[in-house]
């Protein structure tokens, strides 16, 4: 039952995640365009690019993430809004990519999500997916920092004052 549950986690997690999210972004994002007259910021042979490497390092980001709680806290990052999917990691991971952020996965999909609005470049998926992020943040500080501050207490504590939430702008000391 247990492998049923986490097989599921992960499909129902890829699903949302790869297919439905994106599509979302683009659909909605097409809409704003639509109903504010916003004209695409830029169609040239930039934009695929730009779009390429933002959406490859934020893939990089994602996978060296998923890797690390797989290996190094022996569990699954599919857990939202309170509601744990598939068993969460069983130890507080403050290395590799989380010595740089506190959420290294999200701020990988964020990249994604941009790179997304950057390959159409437009206004309106740029707005959806700033709306996005900040759902992302709501999630974050209101159910998934409690739930690890209850489960890993002082050691958590530490870590969150050391670490930024999102933005990997500097590497901190191993302790």
């Amino acid at each position: 039952m247990r492998i049923i549950r986490i097989v599921l986690g992960y499909v129902l997690s890829a699903t949302l995640f790869a297919l439905v999210i994106p599509a979302a972004v683009i659909e909605f994002g097409r809409g704003v365009d639509g109903a504010l007259n916003l004209p695409r910021w830029y169609s040239g042979p930039v934009n695929p690019a730009v779009a390429s490497l933002l959406g490859a390092w934020g893939i990089a980001w994602m996978g060296w993430s998923w890797w690390y709680l797989l290996t190094r806290g022996r569990g699954h990052p599919a857990e939202g809004f309170g509601v744990e999917v598939s068993p969460v990691t069983q130890e507080l991971v403050t290395t590799g990519p989380y010595a740089y952020a506190r959420n290294p996965m999200v701020f990988g999909y964020f990249c994604v999500m941009l790179a997304i609005a950057a390959l159409h470049g437009s206004a309106g998926m740029l707005t959806v997916v700033v709306i996005l992020a900040v759902i992302g943040w709501v999630n974050i500080a209101f159910f998934e920092e409690p739930r690890l501050e209850r489960r890993f207490a002082d050691a958590y504590r530490e870590y969150k004052s050391r670490v930024p939430r999102f933005l990997p702008l500097r590497r901190t000391k191993r302790v």
